[in-house]
């Protein structure tokens, strides 16, 4: 026989076919040889079939007919396929025509593949085997087959879709399951009896779906049918359930991404935590999502807060606590918390049907538990820490009595603090008291304070009285006071005068040393400089101090320096700083200090610049700043002149401006156009970095100017030049000698004291000038507040604006603005301060139409910082933006 086969010339399809052979030529079947053929050219050159339209017929030449398009069951969105198939469809054509052929039909390894045996001849078989969309469809065109096995003959093809997607349960507490699954949302129309041999893990459950067309999202109870070999299981339009048979796939919202997921994945602990946060990130997207009862609403509690502390007990002043993060049900221990960090260096932790990251309040800080390990372990100092992060003491909760002690130790009440210093002749004012009381709960609670009363209230006197107070509890007790060289003499002349008994000295000067060995035997009190206590720290740190005192503590304010690393090292019992300035730069430097005085406390730098800084620096932040406020609260202690002392006399600040003489305008004109253009000019660009180094300079030149040209000479005389500046200078010291006032002025350039003690001089003014270079200040403060016909007192600013008494004048003048206010402020209380009987003028002179105006309106608009934390002000020149340096040069 011979088979002729005829392909249209485009190649889309067959034209005809037909065979020589009896059984094809009269009786119109298709014949065995045909068959042979066919199944020879598909495999032997399969690309012929691979391009035809499998929907033409197959027959022998007959008049051509208009090929009908065959009905479609669905839509090709819905199947996945259009009415022109392709390749492995032409294999199905052809066995459909073929069905008397047909000797057996048997399922390859339990499926999806179906082997087709064919006899091609009589006595000569070969077989098909037909992936799962092949197999579907040929059992849907071939029911109830005899030649079909048994195994066959129970497959079915059913009307119930499976959609693909991912399944994400919880499994155990902390671990999540994220798999690649099969899903019947119908299963109650759909019985599962699977033979358990062949081991398909299905699981029914209620589940939250998620997908484009459901946007609230639907709960509902679903099949789950695992894919354990996804390639095998999943076809293009059909899905294969072994036992079962054939289900119609919808693959509408399934990317193809999904199927580079693994087909499960696990998540545990932090991973789990991040995964829900992230909105099951790698999943969403890639098709529906089924989510389990415990993840259909994931909660991340990712600041929460510090709710309840129990008090388990407390002996030798340490308390055992139970704090709690969260409420009711919601609750987790700060101390199980605790354990997963140190364990596992966690981050969050699950409990319930929520996850709670741990505090950096937890992990920021050297947290101890006790010996059980089920409880945490403070002291006093943890104990307040505590209380600040909760509010007050009415969320502790537990032990009564032990609550009571807590408040009555750890609660500073003036009335409770009782200090003996009969041997102290110290008369303290009202303020002055509580201020010591505060200080002796301090100390006999084993804390640290920093008292930072404003200029002129007499810090020193109460911290003298404490001295006194300790030395009468403890006769040899030993104390240890650390101050400017400046004010040496200052401290040595207030406790000789007030506290005799504390028999201090100076350790100071080349046999310094020599004093060591008499505070072993006869002295109480050592004093000494910060430059001293920085080369003599090995001696120092040595020793068990019963008090140590940093006077002007914030010149310990950058903790990089030498010096401050040097003060840590000192030991003592309770650490005193004194200072109305804590902070000159930034809020930084209020923790240095308090890193000084309690270690820790405040947590580590990084924590306190995510905590407080990054939080506050862009803007008002009331939480952020009460948070703190309430830690700073018990270890420090400010009042202000207008609260305590309203029977000081008043200080009446004014500005008073004047003008450029026309040498100065000509020279202020010169510099701008040499220097401060160019530097302009470099700082518009906005890349290079800012030459901080020349702008200074430049600034510098320019306020020189301001003040008097002679400045800028080799050799300055205040008569070669005119100054708007110095004219104004002269009326107002004329105005306040004719009126009987002893006057202060105050200016941050040598030079220029210089130059009015020039004028004073020749004009027969009787005058002091107190600058870095004067030996014996303390003898030149002293000739100025007794001496009548002294009527003028020059002092630069650094060196004669702290730890000195100026209350004979009644009259300050500021010649130059300083970029800091509290500068200012610090100097002018040299003269507004107890002792002070007379109203204050004080006067800030400030040039017209130069930056020296620009300067006064920065420290103007800093005002409404001063008063948050101790009076905070900014080293304006330091924090300037690139911006306010151009204006300032401009």
């Amino acid at each position: 026989a011979e088979v002729r086969l005829k392909i249209h010339p485009a190649g889309h399809c067959i034209q005809w076919i037909e065979c020589t052979c009896r059984k094809n030529r009269a009786l119109g079947q298709y014949c065995e040889h045909i068959a042979a053929f066919m199944i020879h050219v598909d495999r032997e050159r399969g690309e012929l079939f691979a391009r035809l339209d499998t929907t033409m017929p197959l027959k022998p030449p007959v008049a051509p007919k208009r090929r009908a398009v065959p009905q479609q069951s669905e839509t090709p969105s819905q199947s996945g396929h259009t009415g022109r198939e392709r390749g492995q469809g032409a294999t199905q054509t052809i066995i459909d025509h073929l069905k008397g052929s047909i000797q057996g039909v048997t399922l390859l390894a339990h499926g999806p593949t179906l082997r087709v045996r064919i006899e091609i001849k009589p006595g000569h078989l070969t077989h098909y085997d037909l992936n799962l969309d092949q197999s579907a469809k040929f059992l849907a065109s071939h029911p109830n087959l005899d030649a079909a096995s048994p195994e066959v003959r129970d497959l079915r093809i059913y009307d119930t879709e499976v959609e693909l997607g991912s399944r994400i349960y919880q499994s155990e507490a902390e671990k999540i399951i994220a798999e690649r699954v099969a899903v019947i949302r119908q299963p109650r129309r759909f019985k599962l009896d699977t033979p358990n041999e062949l081991k398909i893990a299905t699981e029914v459950g209620k589940y939250k779906r998620i997908a484009p067309d459901d946007s609230e999202g639907t709960e509902d109870t679903f099949l789950f049918i695992a894919l354990k070999a996804a390639a095998k299981h999943i076809g293009k339009e059909f899905f294969f359930l072994p036992g079962r048979g054939y289900f119609r796939l919808n693959r509408k919202y399934v990317s193809s991404v999904w199927e580079d997921l693994p087909l499960t994945r696990s998540f545990k602990d932090d991973d789990a935590a991040q995964f829900a946060k992230d909105g099951f990130r790698d999943y969403a997207g890639t098709g529906p999502l089924y989510l389990d009862e415990a993840l259909k609403n994931p909660v991340i509690m990712d600041a929460p807060e510090l709710n309840e502390i129990e008090i388990v007990s407390e002996e030798d002043g340490w308390f055992r606590l139970d704090p709690r993060y969260g409420k009711g049900k919601s609750s987790v221990s700060m101390v199980e918390l605790m354990k997963q960090f140190r364990k596992k260096r966690r981050k969050y932790v699950r409990s319930g049907d929520f996850w709670m990251k741990i505090p950096d309040f937890i992990t920021e800080h050297e947290w101890q538990l006790d010996d059980t390990g089920n409880a945490l372990k403070v002291d006093a100092l943890g104990l307040l820490r505590l209380k600040a992060a909760i509010g007050e003491f009415d969320r502790f909760v537990g032990s009564k009595k032990a609550l009571q002690n807590i408040k009555a130790n750890l609660e500073f009440q003036a009335e409770n603090a009782e200090p003996v210093r009969q041997n102290s002749l110290v008369t303290l004012r009202g303020y002055q008291d509580v201020g010591l009381r505060w200080l002796w709960w301090l100390y006999r609670n084993g804390l640290h304070g920093l008292l930072a009363d404003e200029m002129g209230l007499g810090k020193t006197h109460q911290a003298m009285a404490l001295l006194s107070a300790i030395q009468y509890e403890k006769p040899d007790a030993k104390f240890l006071v650390i101050c400017p060289t400046t004010v040496l003499d200052h401290w040595l002349d207030k406790l000789e005068q007030y506290a005799p008994n504390l028999k201090p000295m100076k350790y100071h000067g080349p046999k310094r040393t020599y004093s060591l060995r008499l505070l072993d035997h006869e002295k109480s009190v050592l004093l000494t400089s910060y430059g001293i206590t920085l080369r003599d720290i090995r001696h120092l740190s040595g020793r068990k101090w019963d008090a140590v005192i940093l006077d002007e503590a914030h010149i310990i304010k950058n903790n990089d320096t030498a010096t401050y690393q040097a003060v840590c090292r000192l030991n003592s019992r309770i650490r005193l700083c004194l200072t109305g300035t804590p902070m000159e730069n930034h809020l930084g430097e209020l923790k240095n200090l308090f890193d000084f005085l309690v270690p820790g406390y405040l947590g580590s730098d990084e924590y306190f610049r995510k905590q407080f800084l990054s939080k506050m620096a862009g803007g008002e932040a009331p939480e952020t700043e009460l948070a703190l406020q309430k830690l700073l609260h018990p270890f420090k202690m400010r009042r202000t002149k207008e609260l305590v002392l309203p029977d000081l006399p008043a200080k009446v600040e004014d500005i008073r401006n004047c003008s450029l003489s026309d040498a100065q305008i000509k020279l202020y004109r010169e510099i701008i156009a040499l220097k401060a253009t160019p530097l302009i000019q470099q700082m518009q660009d906005g890349q290079s970095p800012i030459p901080y180094l020349h702008v200074f300079a430049t600034l510098t030149l320019l306020k020189q100017i301001c003040n008097h040209p002679a400045l800028l000479d080799d050799k300055p005389d205040y008569k070669r030049h005119e100054s708007g500046k110095f004219e104004l200078l002269k009326e107002l010291l004329d105005e306040a000698i004719g009126s009987g006032h002893k006057v202060v002025i105050f200016s941050q350039y040598v030079g220029m004291i210089k130059l009015i003690t020039q004028y004073l001089s020749d004009q027969g003014i009787g005058h002091v000038e107190l600058t870095g270079q004067t030996k014996d200040r303390g003898a030149v403060i002293k000739r100025f507040q007794t001496q009548p016909e002294l009527k003028i007192f020059c002092g630069s600013l650094l060196a004669g604006g702290i730890g000195i008494d100026l209350t004979a004048a009644s009259v300050v003048i500021h010649y130059d603005r300083w970029w800091n206010a509290s500068k200012e402020n610090q100097a002018t209380d040299r003269v507004h301060r107890i002792g002070q009987n007379k109203n204050v003028q004080v006067l800030k002179l400030v040039t017209r139409g130069t930056l020296e105006e620009k300067i006064d309106k920065m420290i103007a608009g800093k005002q409404a910082l001063f008063e948050k934390f101790m009076d905070r002000d900014e080293e304006i020149f330091k924090t300037l933006s690139r911006q306010e340096l151009i204006e300032l040069l401009q």
